[in-house]
């Protein structure tokens, strides 16, 4: 797997991907309309992690998924291929 990211600091919007020190992956998406309308998806089995009613802050998503970021990046400058 290859992938190009371009490093930003914390959650902007969804879309955005989420490194850990381990190297999982994650994103933030949205479901529009839902009470909690924002999720955080791991990348590696495609289940949600947990559900926010508004962006979560980096102590959020370490505090769920139980380890420490290694980088924010944005969607629209990434690029995930698979081998």
């Amino acid at each position: 797997m290859n992938i190009t990211i371009n490093r930003k600091r914390s959650i902007k919007e969804p879309g955005d991907l989420i490194s850990t020190k381990t190297n999982k992956l994650f994103a933030i998406i949205e479901d529009r309309g839902e009470k909690y309308p924002f999720h955080l998806l791991c990348l590696e089995n495609f289940t949600i992690i947990e559900s926010y009613d508004s962006l979560p802050s980096n102590q959020e998503i370490e505090e769920d998924i139980g380890e420490k970021l290694d980088g924010i990046y944005q969607h629209r400058d990434s690029h995930i291929t698979l081998n």
